[in-house]
């Protein structure tokens, strides 16, 4: 089955790559195709914030390569002229701060000075370098902000309702493992599913907070709701693999129903959902009386309670929201 995304991006930058040649097809002034297409290559990104600032570094690389380039190039020529002007481009664009430029910019200065009848490069040149990139950089930005632009909230409510059922189905499992011994799933936790959810969704709120200082993302606290989602987690895999420590059904003579209630914590959002939890003397005398080890009982009821509390966090910032 194909990846929507992989085909999205592979539309996004055809659709690109298509633009940036007829454009330079159109304009007689373009020499070479091949400068448009390198910068659709080297700009286009699945996110507009990564593409302007990528296309930002391309044309400050190529502006301040070719002033440099053609600069020098008045007083020297060939190899040595060449070694002079990167000599001058790095320190330069390390002042100016543009120190993300620099590969372009040596990669401009090579080209102008390594053509093949480079003694007669001139500032005619040295603009229709420039034109060619800023071509492939108008289509990038064409197609990525203006044409089809990415809907990042709708897909950081996405993963945030990935994640809600990941764990909601993890919560159940635990569950089942130490109430229900004919229900237990003998398959080993994995992490990976829930890592990889956790990272997209930390990408993406960084993006639009760096797009939108003060949007959506900001004033629905995204960034804090990220960073309890990797909490809670971390946690549940750690309950998990506690709990796989006890025998299949360990709880099932014990009234629990703090337990019974955490995964109804995610599917309602409420904090009211899950009931107390029991105090450690009483569950010490509980592992007791059903054969368990206190302290291995006791390290559950540790991770339990850290769950819950960024449950219950996470619960408060949705109902202040005005989300799930």
């Amino acid at each position: 089955m194909l990846n929507p995304t992989l085909l999205r991006a592979s539309l996004k930058y055809g659709l690109a790559a298509a633009l940036a040649g007829a454009l330079a097809l159109g304009i007689h002034d373009v020499e070479f195709v091949w400068y448009p297409l390198l910068a659709v290559g080297m700009c286009m990104d699945e996110s507009e914030t990564k593409v302007v600032a990528a296309s930002w570094t391309r044309m400050l690389g190529t502006v301040t390569g070719g002033v440099v380039g053609g600069l020098v190039h008045t007083v020297l020529q060939g190899w040595f002229g060449l070694t002079v002007s990167l000599l001058l481009l790095v320190p330069l664009l390390r002042r100016l701060g543009w120190q993300s430029s620099r590969a372009v910019g040596v990669l401009v200065c090579s080209e102008l000075f390594l053509v093949g009848h480079y003694s007669q490069l001139d500032w005619q040149f040295v603009a229709g370098r420039t034109l060619d990139t800023l071509l492939g950089v108008a289509a990038v930005l064409i197609v990525s902000v203006l044409i089809w632009p990415v809907n990042r909230m709708a897909e950081i409510r996405a993963l945030d309702g990935r994640l809600r059922r990941l764990i909601t189905a993890r919560l159940e499992g635990i569950r089942q493992r130490l109430k229900e011994p004919e229900g237990a799933n003998e398959a080993p936790p994995s992490a990976i599913p829930g890592t990889r959810v956790i990272l997209s969704l930390a990408q993406l709120v960084a993006d639009e907070l760096r797009s939108s200082p003060g949007g959506r993302a900001h004033r629905q606290h995204w960034r804090q709701r990220q960073l309890l989602w990797e909490r809670i987690h971390h946690h549940s895999l750690q309950l998990e693999r506690l709990a796989r420590l006890l025998p299949p059904g360990a709880l099932a003579g014990a009234e629990t129903p703090w337990l019974d209630g955490l995964p109804v914590l995610l599917i309602g959002a409420d904090g009211a959902a899950v009931a107390p939890l029991p105090p450690r003397p009483g569950l010490v005398r509980q592992a007791n009386a059903l054969g368990l080890p206190p302290l291995l009982l006791l390290a559950l009821d540790d991770e339990l309670q850290r769950l819950v509390r960024s449950l219950h966090s996470l619960a408060l910032a949705g109902r202040r929201d005005g989300l799930p």
